[in-house]
């Protein structure tokens, strides 16, 4: 199977030439045998990225972005490796049936979602019962164009419309109700469909895949008051409404270029700002902003794009503002806040004469959500007292208090710039702020208890490959095994994993060893089978193009395989020293030194003489 999963990731990568690929994406130039693009992964102002074609690789000279086909797809499409793999595989036309047996129950819940969202976009636009819903959308001022680019569809009022249809279409029930379209009746006889007389707002993820579906009950509804206005999916393992953003498969390309993304709170919000030309704008699904809808940002966005959060005016400063400033203070993240004109949403505003151009003023004119909540503690509280700015004062860093502590330097700069700016607007001392802050700090500390976070395990794993930088004798050693794999056999004879104290080098050293016993190639494919740590790969891919600049690898490994046996022997050595030292009776003291000077006569009988090295 390891062999198999190798060959096939082989085949992938040759078939997918890295010329070509990156020339799907980027203008390449011929240039000296070789070409050069403008750098996607900074602000390139000249053609700084070299494209190999030889030897398949890229570089940047000047941000110094470097790796293979994979990992140019990984960074541009913001995936992991198994994601780069699956769509390069879908370029080249080669199957993946063996992974799909891995993970076959999620692929069939994605074909299921697929199917599901042609079903209802067919019945809005052909069927006869959609009649209320296209009049609905009509009346929304949605265009057939903007509907159909959305996937937009309906569910009928009666209920099992979609669970007859699924078994015309040989779809198995558990999986209707894994994805949340259907569940089981009360009595247990049978199942019905959760979705009834609704517009279907197919969710998508950021890669543009189905994973859930939203629906808006008709107003022409029996009882619509009864009934929640939208209702989404369940949450399932393709499915989670707390990190998800509507619309940020399309506006994720757009706010790369404009340098802003704008949050709203409705789906046909979101519709009708990508209709009048303004893509980069997303919704949450009914949820406040978090931090897994931050992951999701800094996953698919670059670094420098700007928040904005698109606030109601009866909303704006209440609903949300202060969780949204918890993820500012806490994250490196610069967070704006807009308000619209009172009483409208985005959809609203935009279809009103001079609609476009009164939200791209909203948008320009939002203010940092720092000076936002001031202002708006200041629309409540006497400024001119001092129980009033004490009171604006303690909100403020309550909110400070409640985002997670970091020892992140950046983050801690800006928490202090904040300090800085509260400063300045209340009139009060810097070390005043600062004591208070801490002081909430210390409640905090005693009244709660410490939380486990999700990416404990993530970060425990970071802190290990970070530990300490790795002495250069063993960055040789995987220098020349990953430039030259056919002389792992004679550094495993006297180099052993543990021999390595990096904890970084040593995982790839027992890889390579691992793939060699194996009969997997040693290389970077053969690495990424064993290792799902991609800053562990970009290090190997580095310690190879260092090692391919060295003709004698041969020799370079007997001199580094020396090394390793002079370093092991001298911490053996030093051990039995200590041993002496702390012995109990002379005896045994007597005995490690026997021990002592036997292996020294060993060792110095062992190195060559001064003839021999000259």
């Amino acid at each position: 199977m390891a062999a198999d999963w190798v060959a096939l990731t082989k085949q992938i990568k040759e078939a997918n030439d890295i010329v070509s690929v990156v020339g799907s994406y980027l203008s390449l130039q011929p240039r000296g045998g070789r070409y050069v693009a403008i750098c996607p992964f900074h602000s390139d102002t000249r053609p700084s990225l070299d494209v190999d074609s030889n030897r398949q690789r890229y570089k940047c000279w000047a941000c110094g972005a470097f790796g293979d086909v994979f990992k140019f797809v990984m960074l541009q499409e913001k995936v992991d490796f198994k994601e780069a793999r699956a769509l390069l595989a879908r370029k080249a036309g080669i199957s993946l049936e063996e992974d799909a047996k891995l993970d076959h129950h999620r692929i069939r819940m994605q074909e299921c979602l697929r199917w599901a969202q042609q079903q209802y976009e067919q019945l809005l636009f052909d069927g006869e019962e959609a009649e209320a819903a296209r009049v609905y959308l009509g009346e929304r001022r949605l265009n057939g164009s903007t509907v159909r680019s959305f996937g937009l569809g309906f569910a009928p009022g009666y209920g099992d419309w979609i669970v007859r249809r699924s078994r015309t279409a040989q779809i198995d029930a558990k999986t209707l109700v894994d994805v949340g379209l259907i569940a089981q009746r009360n009595d247990g006889n049978g199942f019905y469909d959760r979705f009834r007389d609704r517009i279907i707002f197919p969710i998508r993820d950021a890669r543009g895949q189905t994973v859930g579906f939203g629906g808006r009950i008709l107003p022409s509804s029996p009882n619509p008051n009864n009934l929640p206005k939208y209702y989404n999916s369940t949450e399932t393992a393709l499915f989670n409404k707390s990190e998800l953003l509507f619309g940020l498969d399309t506006a994720r390309h757009v706010a790369a270029k404009t340098g802003t993304i704008a949050i709203v709170e409705g789906y046909t919000d979101v519709m009708m700002a990508h209709q009048f030309g303004i893509g980069n704008v997303v919704a949450t699904m009914g949820t406040a902003l978090n931090t897994r809808h931050l992951t999701q940002l800094r996953r698919y966005l670059p670094k420098e794009v700007k928040v904005i959060l698109v606030f109601d005016a009866d909303a704006g400063g209440k609903t949300g503002i202060d969780r949204a400033l918890e993820i500012f203070v806490g994250n490196d993240l610069e967070l704006l806040i807009a308000t619209l004109p009172e009483s409208l949403d985005p959809c609203d505003l935009l279809i009103q004469p001079g609609g476009r151009e009164a939200f791209e003023r909203v948008l320009a004119e939002a203010i940092d959500a720092l000076d936002f909540k001031m202002n708006e503690l200041l629309k409540v509280e006497t400024f001119s007292t001092v129980e009033g700015k004490r009171r604006i004062a303690d909100t403020l860093l309550r909110i400070m208090v409640a985002a997670p502590e970091t020892s992140e330097t950046s983050i801690r700069m800006k928490q202090d710039l904040i300090v800085h700016r509260i400063s300045q607007r209340l009139g009060l001392m810097v070390d005043t702020l600062r004591s208070r802050l801490q002081e909430l700090r210390e409640q905090k500390k005693t009244t709660n208890r410490p939380r486990e976070t999700t990416d404990r395990y993530h970060e425990e794993e970071a802190k290990s490959i970070r530990v300490a930088p790795a002495p250069p004798l063993e960055i040789e050693l995987l220098e020349i095994l990953l430039a030259d794999a056919s002389l792992i056999p004679d550094a495993r004879i006297t180099i052993h994993p543990d021999d390595v104290d990096h904890p970084g080098l040593k995982k790839l050293l027992a890889c390579l060893y691992r793939l060699h016993d194996e009969g997997l190639p040693a290389d970077e494919d053969g690495l990424r089978l064993y290792i799902d740590n991609p800053a562990l790969i970009d290090r190997a891919l580095d310690l190879q193009e260092v090692g391919k600049s060295n003709p004698d690898t041969g020799g370079w490994l007997k001199r580094i395989s020396a090394e390793f046996a002079a370093r092991k022997n001298e911490r053996i050595s030093r051990d039995i020293k200590e041993q002496i030292h702390s012995a109990q009776d002379e005896t045994a003291a007597m005995e490690l030194l026997r021990k002592l000077q036997t292996r020294s006569a060993v060792i110095g009988s062992a190195e060559p003489s001064t003839a021999e090295t000259t």
